[in-house]
């Protein structure tokens, strides 16, 4: 309990007090060239004046939001809201460089309106923060007024937040009583330290998987399926799979996708590693210093040696989360690290555009060097045989990978949505298999791409899946479903229905949520309504991609393609850059025998994501149709380059 109360849980979230508030609020201020902001107190309340576009306002703050680095501040906007105030204090020590306050978004970027702005739907506590910061919360999101009637147990992160029957437990306690705490999350037996090129193994019996699916459950980008106080990964919430634009194509994380979606990729998770192993769950320290929490399990004989890091000891560079958990800093100032433990790859950082681990201490290098370098430190390192290479090989490699129990799960979901077309169309009885998987991460990706098969045999396996015990695989089962225009008599086809849509209506908050309900009421022939659906999604935010895809292809399903570009342009204008619309716009208008305008557009979406292989592929196929062939072959040359093993790019070379 003294553990937990000095922790960042039990700070989670706090009522405004002055034992919970970190900032200064005795008439400190915040300028930049688009806002300005004093903070000061009035009585017992902390109060935020805010000048921005020649209009001044008072705000007064509820709550706080985290502790350190930095503390974030809650204020009530009307309708149940609490939107995080986009100005923050930074609790680091003065000689850090903390504080002070600091500015989370970029000067001049967001103003009132926008989805981005502080005010605005993605930085909304209800739908955002809340089911993490609070315990046993429950959103009650009013779809029909568009309001919140938010409610939870505890307002931070309690005891109950992990172990479901806490509190039973702690009253049993006191009458002499005892009541477990809920399921027993303890990393069990111990873990024997390598020896030469044997790796850690693990004795004793094993720890369940409980305890990280419950850690995950915050420590996660995830999807809620259901609005109910708590739940776990791969059940209520779907993991986001390790996909661009939010991991790098090597499965290294890019935006805040916090860690169980890189943890789930890593040989430790493949293990049998659990989070405790390395942290205090209840403090939520690590348990060990430096290279110490390494050589618990790594031998320290063989990898806590210059012969191993090459580097001086007691260095930066002799450090292991240096190399194999680099740091990315999110929020301007909070440092994260990756939790993968990818082997540091130079030659793949380069391909895929991640961050080369070597170049964030050697910052006057280039990556070539660091390529020759470790290659030198390494010889045959350099094996085509990492997550990058895996997307792109073919479909005989890629069924082997599949079908391999030994490679991470959800690589193996995520590789299969990417080909879900192509297999299920293919490889039938690959899909069939999969959706036994003892991984329920497996099985949810199964359902989803069967959709993509021969209809009669997806119908029949499709329904199987509304009995399983998972409801993210339920979920995708029922949508499967939907797709293929199905509508069962049975108790498990209306019991997944209800899922289904409530599902629907804990995301309608969201622009994500309600493309959602529009597919759902496009695969019930409802147009119109899907159509207004999809344009609430961009009232809420402007440039929402997956919406502005979504609406043009139902207009140009209605041979409406000049009102589809229309749309597109808009969306660029709060999406500026967006490679995807551009790309679409390009396909657009080669329908429309724009010819020139589409191949501007395409050669455009190619630069923009030089990571996207189809679209420079697209780009060259098109200027091999309109007559330039040198064009052609140099764009196809220099996709070659990126993607070597590409067999569509080197068919495309062979042909020009």
């Amino acid at each position: 309990m003294n553990q937990w109360s000095e922790s960042q849980h039990a700070a989670a979230m706090m009522p405004a007090s002055p034992g919970s508030v970190s900032g200064d609020f005795s008439g400190a201020t915040y300028r930049d060239d688009d806002l300005e902001v004093r903070f000061s107190r009035n009585a017992d309340a902390y109060v935020i004046h805010t000048t921005e576009g020649r209009k001044t306002l008072q705000w007064t703050v509820r709550y706080t939001f985290g502790i350190y680095p930095l503390q974030q501040y809650l204020i009530g906007t009307g309708d149940g809201r609490l939107q995080a105030f986009n100005i923050a204090w930074d609790s680091r020590d003065e000689s850090e460089g903390g504080q002070r306050w600091f500015r989370l978004d970029q000067a001049g970027e967001n103003h009132p309106g926008d989805a981005m702005h502080w005010t605005g739907i993605y930085q909304n506590w209800n739908n955002q923060c809340a089911d993490c910061h609070s315990t046993g919360l429950e959103r009650n999101y009013d779809s029909q007024s568009d309001t919140y009637n938010t409610t939870w147990d505890h307002v931070a992160v309690s005891c109950t937040a992990c172990h479901e029957t806490a509190q039973a437990h702690a009253e049993a306690r006191h009458e002499n009583r005892s009541v477990g705490a809920g399921v027993d999350l303890a990393a069990m037996g111990a873990w024997l330290v390598s020896e030469g090129s044997r790796p850690p193994r693990h004795t004793g019996e094993s720890s369940r998987d409980a305890q990280v699916t419950t850690c995950g459950r915050c420590h996660s980008l995830r999807t809620s399926l259901a609005d109910t106080k708590g739940g776990q990964v791969h059940d209520q919430y779907s993991l986001t799979r390790p996909e661009q634009p939010l991991y790098y194509s090597d499965g290294r994380m890019r935006e805040e996708v916090f860690v169980l979606g890189s943890f789930e990729q890593s040989k430790m998770f493949q293990a049998g590693v659990v989070c405790s192993d390395c942290h205090n769950p209840h403090s939520g320290e690590l348990k060990a210093k430096g290279n110490a929490i390494c050589t618990q399990c790594h031998n320290a004989g063989d990898f806590d040696t210059p012969e191993h890091h090459h580097h001086p000891e007691d260095s930066g560079g002799a450090r292991c989360v240096n190399c194999h958990m680099p740091e990315t800093t999110f929020m301007k100032i909070d440092d994260r690290r990756e939790h993968s433990f990818m082997v540091p790859r130079p030659d793949v950082s380069k391909a895929s555009g991640s961050p080369d681990v070597c170049l964030a201490c050697h910052s006057d290098k280039e990556r070539d060097w660091s390529v020759d370098i470790v290659d030198d430190w390494f010889p045959g390192l350099y094996e085509a045989d990492t997550w990058y290479h895996v997307q792109q090989q073919d479909m005989a490699e890629v069924t082997a990978y599949l079908t391999d129990s030994d490679e991470p799960a959800l690589r193996r979901a995520t590789l299969l949505e990417q080909w879900g077309e192509a297999l299920a169309r293919n490889k039938p009885s690959l899909i069939a298999n999969l959706l036994r998987s003892e991984h329920v991460v497996i099985r949810e990706s199964a359902y989803r791409v069967l959709r993509h098969g021969a209809e009669d045999q997806a119908r029949k396996r499709a329904a199987a899946g509304l009995n399983d015990p998972a409801l993210t695989v339920r979920i995708a089962a029922f949508e499967t479903l939907v797709r293929l225009g199905q509508s069962l008599e049975s108790g498990a086809w209306e019991k997944a229905r209800n899922e289904y849509e409530h599902f629907l209506d804990v995301q309608s908050d969201l622009p994500s949520g309600l493309v959602l309900k529009a597919r759902y009421l496009l695969a019930k022939d409802m147009i119109y309504k899907a159509e207004k659906t999809l344009g609430r999604a961009l009232e809420k935010d402007r440039g929402y991609v997956p919406a502005a895809i979504q609406l043009t292809d139902v207009l140009r399903s209605g041979g409406r393609d000049r009102e589809a570009i229309q749309l597109i342009d808009s969306t660029l204008d709060a999406s500026p850059g967006e490679a995807r619309l551009v790309h679409l716009r390009g396909l657009i208008n080669l329908k429309l025998e724009d010819y020139p305008t589409a191949l501007e557009n395409l050669g455009q979406a190619a630069e923009l994501a030089p990571g996207q292989w189809l679209f420079g592929y697209r780009y060259a196929v098109a200027l091999y149709q309109l007559g330039q062939k040198d064009k052609a072959r140099e764009v196809t040359a220099s996709l070659l380059s990126r993607f070597p093993d590409n067999r569509r790019i080197r068919a495309l070379m062979s042909h020009l």
